[in-house]
C-alpha cells in the first residue's frame, strides 16, 4: 500500500481550517434571531432549505468549491489550494448537513463525469 501525503496534507489543511475566523463569524451570521433548542441552545439557519438546526446539525461549506469539479486536485498547485480553502467570509456559507451532503454528492457527481470524459478523450487519443 503507497502511502498517500497529499491526502494526508489536505486533511490537516482542512482541519486547520475549521478554526479561521471566517468561519466563526459564518455560523456568528447564522444564528436564528428569535429561535433556541431544546435546552435553550443557539439554532443555525441553513442558507440553502431554510430551516433551524442545533450546531452539530450544521457544516460551513465553501460557495465554490475548494478544488473546482471540472479539476483534479493534482493539476493545483498547494499555493491555490490553500488560497481557496483559507477563503474570504463572502464565499462561506452554513448548510444543515442534508443540504451540504447533497451539494457535495452534486460536485462529486460532476468530477466523476469530468474524469470519465478526459479518460474516455484519452483513450480515443491513443488509437
Amino acid at each position: 500500500m503507497v502511502y498517500n501525503y497529499q491526502t494526508r496534507i489536505m486533511g490537516a489543511l482542512r482541519s486547520v481550517s475549521k478554526f479561521m475566523p471566517e468561519v466563526n463569524l459564518c455560523l456568528t451570521e447564522a444564528i436564528h434571531p428569535t429561535e433556541r433548542g431544546v435546552r435553550g441552545g443557539l439554532m443555525f439557519i441553513c442558507a440553502k432549505c431554510g430551516l433551524a438546526f442545533v450546531r452539530k446539525g450544521v457544516q460551513v461549506d465553501h460557495i465554490s468549491p475548494v478544488i473546482p469539479t471540472n479539476t483534479n486536485i493534482n493539476e493545483m498547485d498547494w499555493n491555490t489550494v490553500i488560497s481557496r480553502l483559507f477563503c474570504p467570509l463572502s464565499n462561506l456559507q452554513v448548510l444543515c448537513k442534508r443540504c451540504h451532503g447533497f451539494k457535495c454528492d452534486t460536485e462529486n457527481n460532476e468530477r466523476a463525469t469530468t474524469r470519465a470524459l478526459r479518460h474516455k478523450n484519452i483513450n480515443l487519443s491513443l488509437r
